[in-house]
């Protein structure tokens, strides 16, 4: 009987999972920031994935924690980040995905966001063997990103 060999780092390898978070987005816009929507995203997040071991990345511009000053709290799970400007948030993600270790030793990514900046991304990670999930409102999620998901929520 043949067995396959198991190694330490071939198990982590399958374990890690790496999730991206754009909150605005999510909800529709910085003026849409609540405690009650922002729970029911973190929820929805839980429900899906909280079966498996995920690394959580979320970002919203400055305005959304003006909004909001507790978004740290709906998101336990999540380290957030904020940067004002247009995009800021979906920039902020984009340098998260492409810069941080723990997101390119990852062998699934998780974009919680509809937005096509966060595509070319995505096509990279997937291009070196990354499995690609986006979760996104229906009918909000760009061409460009879900042509390279393997998965949509």
């Amino acid at each position: 009987m043949k067995t396959a060999k198991i190694t330490f780092s071939s198990i982590v390898s399958q374990a890690r999972a790496f999730g991206v978070i754009d909150i605005e987005n999510l909800a529709k816009g910085s003026s849409q920031i609540e405690p009650r929507i922002c729970k029911s995203l973190a929820n929805y997040l839980e429900q899906n994935f909280g079966h498996q071991p995920v690394m959580w990345v979320g970002a919203t511009g400055s305005s959304a924690h003006r909004r909001h000053p507790y978004l740290n709290f709906d998101f336990p799970k999540a380290r957030l980040l904020c940067r004002s400007g247009i995009d800021g948030a979906d920039k902020c993600l984009a340098e998260v995905l492409m810069l941080e270790p723990a997101s390119r030793r990852s062998s699934k990514v998780i974009i919680a966001s509809g937005d096509g900046l966060l595509a070319p991304c995505a096509a990279q990670m997937k291009a070196e063997g990354c499995r690609i999930v986006v979760v996104g409102r229906e009918g909000c999620i760009a061409r460009s990103l879900s042509n390279i998901a393997d998965e949509i929520f």
